[in-house]
């Protein structure tokens, strides 16, 4: 069954959208998460406890907002995105944007507190600030991307609801799982299923590592 064409089908589709729709949530996320990290105040306060409330949000909650949003009747209809792709993508940037922004916050909040002494030492500004604490927390953004990743791979709200689990287009690990069990195929959907959880196995093995890492430097 692990030889089965389908499974590693559906397994490229969900490695690529979730890589895609990380990477996408990266843009905002990273710089966003690092000010937050440095800023104090009762403003960015609100912004850290948004992105951590979004951390833990059901991901058929974020599907059904997708939905509304993509449906005809919604704002964004006309673009025809819904049961497509890029619908999956748009659900998992918004899983993805909360995890990103309050891991990194908190890796930033954390470093050394001769960060902050060189910050004002220098006088650098916002922005240069940011760049900085991005580099010296790399390692604890990368784990944040990766803890994206394993999240979005790991979704079935968002695939289903808005991707519709069409085959050869918007099947991932997650829907075909859930098809197949649903049919009786229940061979195939643990073939499915060890796919998907030596993808999470191997996240979670660099995440360690990094935070390993991170420990003792």
């Amino acid at each position: 069954m692990l030889l089965d064409p389908e499974v590693w089908a559906a397994a490229r589709l969900s490695l690529a959208l979730s890589a895609a729709a990380v990477l996408l949530a990266a843009v905002p996320g990273v710089p966003l998460g690092a000010l937050l990290g440095l800023a104090r105040g009762r403003f960015s306060g609100a912004l850290l406890l948004i992105a951590r409330v979004g951390m833990a949000s059901p991901t058929v909650i974020v599907g059904l907002l997708v939905y509304g949003m993509l449906s005809r009747r919604g704002p964004l209809g006309g673009l025809d995105l819904l049961y497509s792709p890029a619908a999956i993508i748009a659900g998992e940037v918004l899983l993805a944007v909360p995890l990103i922004v309050a891991l990194g916050a908190s890796s930033v909040d954390g470093l050394d507190a001769r960060f902050g002494e060189t910050v004002r030492l220098l006088r650098l500004g916002r922005w240069r600030a940011v760049l900085l604490a991005v580099r010296d927390a790399r390692d604890g953004f990368l784990a944040a991307l990766l803890v994206a990743f394993a999240r979005c791979i790991g979704e079935l709200g968002v695939a289903l609801l808005v991707g519709g689990n069409l085959r050869g287009s918007t099947r991932t690990l997650t829907t075909a799982i859930a098809l197949e069990t649903s049919r009786g195929e229940f061979e195939r959907a643990v073939a499915l299923g060890l796919v998907l959880l030596a993808l999470a196995l191997g996240v979670n093995a660099v995440v360690a590592v990094l935070f390993r890492r991170g420990r003792a430097a």
